[in-house]
């Protein structure tokens, strides 16, 4: 199923035409779907300014690796490949030979991720399929084209343009083929976490879960999709198994090619999807109120570490499954592995409005987001260290509150509130965390990281002390008020007990 005739109308072979970036010899260069999997020990890295397009393009190559490799069932059969320093060449091979048809971008009946017979009347422009380009209502994110002067993009952007737009596109209004409003893409509402090595190779690895080919299949392996089937939202799919939702057809698409580059495209619905069990692999979840697991997001108010505690076991919350792999990987390897980065990337959204992308780096320490016990040395884990930061950090928004309510004399809680939000205490103390954080998870589960916290914390709250008293005034209300916060604040940096080991 999904293996097709050469087409005579077929163009742009993803396969074979360089069109991922990669970073290799400290150079920046395209490569294709094979020759980015049979020479990834070679390559450093996915290499893009954007997250979003980062996370798509791993995704992808684990769908291909999953599929091609049948497994890994456990995580020994990925030892192997790591001890044999590349993926194993022949089936990889065979399966993009058998299915060298379904890639290319350009095709009469089956062109890539993409619906061949999707009407080009009312186009759309390309720049719809990214959220940094200006298009209709969207706002611009960091880019200044617009659809008056929208230059054509080359067949390599838009390929990369399209598995962007397939992964985190937002739910909203479509209003076409008798579909008025249009589910999210699998990412469009989670951060996804990649754990990446000092290859290429070593990135895939620490990502290829535990897989079972039974009741999964990608795009590419599926009879192509026609209007017909995403008509009223026709065609339905559980949203579950690895590479399916790694290939989700969030829209129906169609690139309309002008020889030498894409301006316009036809547009539609894609598949609906039907709520699963099934956890997305690349996705931290968190427990509700009521016990329900929902993906955790990215947030414009506050740096995404702050969240990692609702993640925790402890906390009723589920790791990512690529997370946990890369950890059962090391652990097999039995320190001959490289230590991986975290990388998180994803958008905010607000429903379908695209208000930031980001990509937040991290050290990954092996065990971190597990109940494992701790090292013997280890004074402090991840959940209590989180835990202290949201203490200080709440203590001082009630210190902001105080000062407001000293320097104004009273007033009511919405003019506190704000007077309060306008002082730098709690903003300079989280922004000073964000750059002791990640040197903090360094030291992680070594003796004194309980100690190197209490002083960061300390450091932190006191510094943004310090710009408060510069920004607050001194006039006699004002000293007032700074001497009553000063007795709180060293009643905040001084733990009434000491933090539960």
């Amino acid at each position: 199923m999904g293996v097709m005739e050469a087409s005579a109308v077929a163009k742009f072979n993803l396969l074979e035409e360089p069109w991922i970036p990669v970073l290799r010899g400290g150079q920046v260069e395209e490569v294709g779907l094979k020759q980015a999997l049979l020479e990834a020990p070679e390559i450093a890295r996915i290499e893009t300014p954007s997250p979003l397009e980062e996370a798509a393009l791993y995704r992808l190559l684990l769908a291909i690796l999953h599929r091609a490799l049948g497994g890994p069932s456990r995580v020994e059969e990925t030892v192997e490949w790591w001890e044999a320093g590349r993926f194993p060449e022949e089936p990889l091979g065979q399966y993009l030979n058998t299915y060298r048809e379904r890639f290319y971008l350009f095709h009469d009946k089956a062109p890539f991720f993409q619906v061949a017979d999707l009407p080009a009347e009312d186009p759309l422009p390309w720049s719809k399929l990214l959220p940094e380009l200006a298009s209709g209502n969207n706002p611009t994110l960091f880019d200044h084209t617009t659809e008056d002067n929208l230059p054509k993009a080359s067949y390599t952007r838009a390929a990369r343009a399209l598995l962007v737009h397939q992964t985190f596109t937002p739910g909203g209004l479509l209003k076409r083929h008798g579909v008025t409003s249009a589910k999210g893409a699998p990412l469009a509402g989670a951060a996804a976490f990649l754990p990446t090595g000092e290859s290429l190779f070593e990135t895939l690895l620490f990502n290829l879960v535990p897989y079972q080919k039974e009741g999964d299949a990608p795009l590419w392996e599926l009879p192509p999709l026609r209007l017909k089937d995403l008509e009223g939202y026709k065609t339905k799919w559980p949203l579950s198994g690895t590479t399916r939702v790694y290939t989700w057809p969030s829209r129906g698409v169609r690139l309309l090619d002008e020889g030498d580059g894409v301006r316009f495209m036809a547009y539609g619905p894609g598949v609906e999807p039907m709520e699963s069990a099934f956890r997305d692999p690349m996705v931290a979840y968190r427990q509700d109120a009521k016990g329900n697991l929902l993906p955790l997001r990215l947030s414009m108010e506050k740096a995404f570490w702050r969240d990692f505690g609702a993640m925790l076991p402890q906390a009723g919350g589920a790791a990512p499954a690529t997370v946990e792999t890369a950890d059962s990987l090391l652990l097999q390897l039995d320190g001959h592995g490289s230590s991986p980065r975290l990388r998180v990337l994803g958008q905010v959204a607000d429903q379908a409005k695209i208000l930031d992308i980001r990509r937040e780096v991290y050290p990954l320490p092996p065990g971190i987001f597990s109940q494992k016990a701790k090292p013997e040395k280890a004074e402090l884990n991840l959940g209590q260290a989180l835990e202290r930061a949201e203490e200080v950090g709440q203590g001082l928004k009630r210190l902001a509150l105080l000062l407001a309510g000293e320097v104004l004399g009273g007033g009511d809680r919405g003019e506190l509130s704000t007077f309060a939000a306008s002082l730098p205490l709690e903003r300079l103390y989280w922004h000073a965390l964000d750059g002791s954080f990640p040197a903090f998870l360094e030291r992680l589960g070594q003796e004194g990281d309980r100690a190197w916290w209490e002083e960061a914390l300390k450091r932190a709250a006191l510094e943004a002390w310090a710009a408060t008293r510069i920004s607050l005034g001194t006039a006699a209300r004002h000293l007032k008020a700074l001497a009553k916060g000063e007795a709180g604040l060293l009643a905040l940096l001084t733990p009434k007990e000491e933090v539960k080991r």
